[in-house]
């Protein structure tokens, strides 16, 4: 990693988050994602690179300042991520790696995806699946194979849609040790996220177009939060907003 591209990144969320508050019933969350012109955060079913590399870079620092950084299933599935931070200066061997979650009510977690494989390796933390009770009762093969792969499964209780509610999940990640937490995505959980369970927003910008095959960040406008303490940094050739509510 270039120096002055890690530094740009170091200088612009450093004082953002030199005084995060410690919450009592769950983390301190940042919600994040990298959009192109016309809204769109990926295609469908299908991954697509959007950041260019000062804003990659800006976000694997990010990464390295939360306990915890979780996506939904969808995009593990899609994206198969690694959910670490390695776009760092090749001298910091000190730096803090966050705890990849994913959430994945019906466990359907593939047992060689990244995530595993790292863990497995040596090259990365275990991985942390929050799962629906239900699942871990009736799906005891799948479970069998996940245990056996290293994966540690963190219950909550279901909706009657099936869904987990994300104020029990922040629950339960708060009862293990997340303070603070970075979200990056799907689609599903920004929706959900933007209109209550968030305290920083990163949002990064590319001068592209994904077109009507895209995913959008926000199918519904309801509700949507002001945003307050509002910054912006050109990064390459990209455009990131940091905000609060």
């Amino acid at each position: 990693m270039d120096e002055t591209i890690y530094k740009e990144a170091r200088d612009f969320l450093d004082p953002i988050y030199s005084n995060v508050p410690l919450l009592d019933d769950r983390p301190f969350i940042t919600l994040t994602f990298a959009q192109s012109l016309d809204g769109k955060i990926a295609k469908q079913g299908q991954q697509i690179l959007i950041s260019g590399r000062e804003s990659m870079a800006m976000t694997h620092r990010l990464r390295t300042l939360h306990d915890g950084i979780l996506v939904g299933i969808g995009t593990a599935l899609v994206d198969n991520p690694q959910l670490n931070a390695r776009y760092v200066l090749a001298a910091s061997t000190a730096i803090k790696q966050p705890q990849p979650i994913v959430l994945d009510p019906f466990m359907k977690l593939p047992s060689n995806c990244k995530l595993i494989d790292n863990y497995q390796n040596d090259k990365g933390k275990q991985p942390w699946l929050v799962v629906s009770e239900k699942a871990l009762v009736e799906q005891t093969d799948k479970k069998a194979v996940l245990d056996k792969a290293g994966v540690k499964f963190i219950p909550v209780k279901a909706l009657e849609n099936g869904q987990l509610p994300l104020k029990e999940v922040f629950k339960a990640l708060k009862a293990n040790n997340i303070h603070t937490l970075m979200i990056e995505g799907g689609s599903r959980i920004i929706q959900s996220c933007l209109k209550d369970e968030w305290d920083q927003l990163i949002i990064t910008t590319a001068p592209m177009f994904i077109g009507s095959e895209g995913v959008p960040a926000i199918k519904d406008n309801d509700a949507m939060p002001t945003l307050n303490n509002v910054q912006y940094q050109i990064m390459g050739r990209d455009n990131v907003l940091a905000a609060t509510k």
